[in-house]
């Protein structure tokens, strides 16, 4: 008795939630491809298929604990996402606040130390040729 009205809210929800994403249309989902949302829908159908039986095994893959797999799964992609967004504006404010303070960039400073032994080299083996020439 419990399961169709389960099945029944769940198909509500994703009714209700279906004709807002029509009427709104949020840029979280415009940037996606197809095979992006096709793999949702498959993420999501499964996940249903989960919650309303837990001993199904889809596809020989799925099983009671795949619900805490997809959710470590999920996790972890938010917190490598995160960390690489932090790590990215922390990067980017570090070498604009260097570029402030005056420091060139490591490729100018690179260039700077091979012309300064290359100019050296040069003004040695110029010294050592007008000190034979002049002997």
């Amino acid at each position: 008795m419990q399961k169709p009205i389960v099945i029944l809210l769940s198909l509500g929800l994703a009714a209700l939630a279906f004709t807002r994403l029509r009427r709104n249309k949020p840029a979280l989902f415009s940037n996606l491809n197809g095979w992006q949302k096709l793999l949702g829908l498959v993420a999501v159908v499964m996940t249903m298929i989960i919650l309303l039986n837990p001993e199904f095994l889809a596809l020989g893959l799925l099983g009671d604990s795949a619900i805490f797999d997809m959710l470590a799964l999920a996790l972890s992609v938010q917190m490598l996402v995160s960390v690489q967004w932090v790590w990215h504006h922390i990067s980017r404010s570090f070498v604009q606040t260097m570029r402030w303070v005056g420091i060139p960039s490591p490729g100018f400073r690179y260039l700077l130390a091979i012309s300064t032994v290359a100019i050296t080299n040069t003004f040695s083996e110029l010294q050592k040729l007008l000190h034979r020439i002049s002997s």
